[in-house]
């Protein structure tokens, strides 16, 4: 599947899950994916809904759904050390409109 196509269907699945935002980072958003790499992703959640085990879903829904490994991160969750890293290489591939 191309970048282009995953970037598509990931964007689809979240207008209907509680995502303000999402990003590419990584190797996907370098353009330096391996057939062995995983998906990394960035999210703003919205939390004016109940989130609660919901963000395990939607790891597991992603992963059915790409067909391979996921690296789901929340954006309040994501480790310092790594902040700065995913911020250089993030791509935004959603954001929920009004």
């Amino acid at each position: 599947m191309s970048t282009d196509v995953m970037i598509q269907k990931i964007a689809e699945y979240f207008k209907t899950q509680p995502v303000l935002k999402a990003w590419l980072f990584g190797s996907y958003s370098r353009g330096e994916e391996r057939p062995d790499s995983d998906v990394d992703i960035l999210v703003t959640l919205d939390y004016s809904q109940s989130i609660g085990l919901r963000f395990f879903g939607m790891y597991e829904d992603l992963k059915d759904l790409l067909g391979r490994n996921v690296d789901l991160v929340s954006d309040r969750t994501l480790a310092p050390f790594a902040r700065e890293s995913a911020d250089h290489d993030k791509k935004l591939i959603y954001e929920r409109t009004a």
